[in-house]
């Protein structure tokens, strides 16, 4: 082989007990990806993001640092490199840190989900014995994709002979299935959200809807970036890199697809629609459109098509047969897709009288402000600061994250939970919320997020980036180091409530609103799932709404894909929503800078944030 003339090197990784040869001068983050082995890259292997960190514990790499803060000094004394950044000129045995590893993640599955009618597009049809006038009729309304499988004729003597089962889909007019065994009792429909970090499916029962059984899995794309600009970024710059994308995301829904069939013991070709909804950049990379044109210029208005795309299985590669029908949410702007019409028609807010407000928070924070006859809808750049990219000891909500805090008002010391109770690797994002509300409730940081100098606290201390604080000390951690939080680090946090706080307040002055003529505000979405909304309040990113009801949607991306699959009602709706939004390009707009910067004072504007604004100041005066 080419590796024992010298073109290749070994990789061991002990803890994986498993070792494979690589082409030298590859990165270690590229044989990983190409073995399978998961490890974060945020950046996409830019070496902006710092969360690929490998220990090369045997050999040597040729490493380049691009950006000093990223890792520092006693972390390169004891071998870390950036994998990304780390070219193999030789054998090496590597340790992927217990941060550093695509570790199991807080998945969420759940949509509320009241009565609807069960009134899907594909439908199972009976046609008796004799009917051969009705057989007629199917047959010349319907697309003859029955022809792959029977010849005219032989239907028309089967039906003379007994009862045969059509299953039909009237959106596309096509016959999906024909059984003249009379086995058809029961079929599915598959019903998946696309996510950016995760994809999630769940089988339906087609004559009742109800959900059978539901899976998720991380979505393999995350391998070339966690954020979706590495992700276009990839499909521009890399050969086939679009295909590559398109692939990862069909082979993440075909392992679930076996998981499912498996779990309910049916066979994959009892599927008969498949409903998928995604962000814009996810649902483009799906279907293998080029994403693009979707960054083409940040200043100008990018319009795109408002309409569902169609497409079957064996389209897209995915294991089912290969005329199954598959029905992809319309999105309504470069970066409000599929999911937030999802969230809106899970939500029911187009159906309501009064005006109410929709969120859904992540690297791209998607805001809704509207009712039945109207829809305003925008999308924050907050970054992945929530996701945990540009923090200190920022993770996602993996196993072993704070995902909450209680700060001592008396000691200044932090209590706090970590995803499935193990010892903390780091903060995720609604740790983060939680955290910053309390140093602030607390009076350890100011309006401003720097830490009071007057404080003696043994929480508090100067480090090598300035001031911080310790959340949990070395000894308390599995990752042998503390867990803190730096001036920089709130920041960026400020810095991305800002940007959603900004969003939300620019809607509200579009329509000539102010907090109080809200009625009700839904949260969406993994993220909203686990948040503590009065901490949001207090720190300024969602406005105080004295009159509105709170509401928890929990997955709406899925729920809009399970509605539009099982009620034509709904997909209608889905339709009629992505057509009416008007969609406000934060960016461009001239009251965004006004608007961001207010928020860099904690809480913010004191319109918005009436009660803490007052409570600031007592603060201030502790």
């Amino acid at each position: 082989m080419d590796y024992e003339r010298g073109g290749y090197a070994r990789i061991s990784i002990p803890q994986y007990n498993i070792e494979f040869h690589v082409k030298k001068g590859s990165t270690i983050l590229e044989a990983l990806r190409d073995k399978g082995v998961g490890i974060r890259s945020v950046c996409g292997g830019k070496g902006f993001c710092g969360k690929c960190k490998v220990i090369v514990t045997k050999g040597r790499v040729e490493h380049r640092i691009r950006d000093k803060e990223v890792i520092s000094v006693e972390e390169l004394s004891k071998g870390y490199v950036l994998a990304c950044q780390a070219k193999i000129i030789e054998d090496i045995e590597i340790i992927i840190p217990q941060e550093s590893v695509m570790g199991k993640a807080k998945l969420l599955s759940d949509f509320i989900s009241e009565s609807v009618e069960v009134k899907p597009y594909t439908q199972k049809i009976i046609i008796s014995k004799g009917e051969i006038h009705e057989l007629k009729n199917i047959l010349s309304e319907y697309k003859a994709t029955w022809k792959d499988e029977y010849n005219y004729e032989e239907l028309i003597d089967r039906v003379l002979e007994d009862n045969i089962t059509l299953i039909v889909n009237s959106y596309l007019k096509e016959i999906v299935k024909i059984d003249i065994t009379r086995r058809i009792e029961k079929f599915y429909g598959l019903a998946v959200d696309v996510g950016t970090t995760k994809i999630v499916a769940s089988i339906i029962d087609m004559i009742n809807g109800s959900i059978l059984a539901t899976e998720s899995e991380f979505n393999k794309q995350l391998i070339y970036g966690e954020d979706l600009m590495s992700r276009i970024s990839y499909a521009m710059e890399i050969k086939n890199g679009l295909k590559e994308l398109q692939i990862a995301v069909v082979d993440t829904i075909n392992e679930l697809l076996k998981r499912l069939c498996g779990k309910l013991g049916i066979d994959a070709s009892e599927i008969c629609e498949v409903v998928i909804a995604g962000n814009t950049v996810m649902t483009y990379t799906a279907i293998g459109l080029d994403p693009s044109p979707l960054v083409k210029s940040f200043k100008e208005r990018v319009n795109i098509p408002r309409n569902p795309y169609t497409l079957h299985a064996k389209n897209l590669g995915l294991k089912l047969n290969d005329n199954t029908p598959i029905y992809v949410l319309p999105c309504a702007g470069r970066f409000f897709g599929g999911d937030v019409i999802g969230d809106i028609i899970t939500s029911k807010l187009s159906f309501q009288e009064q005006p109410s407000l929709l969120i859904d928070i992540g690297t791209n924070t998607e805001v809704v402000i509207g009712c039945r006859d109207w829809i305003l809808g925008t999308t924050a750049p907050a970054g992945p600061a929530f996701e945990g990219w540009g923090l200190k000891c920022g993770v996602r909500a993996i196993e072993g994250a704070i995902e909450s805090v209680k700060i001592d008002p008396e000691t200044l010391k932090a209590h706090y939970n970590t995803i499935g109770r193990a010892k903390p690797i780091g903060i995720c994002g609604s740790g983060y919320i939680d955290l910053l509300a309390e140093l602030f409730i607390n009076g350890i940081i100011d309006t401003l997020g720097k830490f009071r100098r007057d404080l003696n606290s043994q929480y508090i201390r100067l480090g090598a980036d300035g001031y911080e604080y310790v959340i949990a000390s070395k000894d308390e951690t599995s990752t042998g180091r503390d867990i803190i939080i730096t001036e920089k680090d709130i920041y960026n946090l400020i810095d991305a409530k800002s940007s959603v706080c900004a969003a939300i307040s620019i809607l509200l002055k579009k329509m000539i609103m102010n907090v109080n003529d809200i009625r009700k505000v839904y949260v969406c979405g993994a993220f909203g799932k686990y948040l503590n909304v009065n901490n949001a309040i207090a720190i300024g990113m969602i406005p105080e709404f004295t009159n509105a009801e709170v509401i928890y949607i929990g997955n709406g991306s899925l729920g809009g894909a399970y509605l539009s699959l099982i009620s034509r009602d709904y997909r209608e709706e889905a339709e009629r929503v992505a057509k009416i939004v008007a969609i406000i390009e934060l960016l461009l707009d001239p009251d965004f800078m006004d608007e961001y910067q207010a928020g860099f004072v904690l809480p913010g504007k004191r319109e918005l944030f009436p009660t803490w604004w007052e409570a600031s100041r007592k603060i201030r005066r502790k």
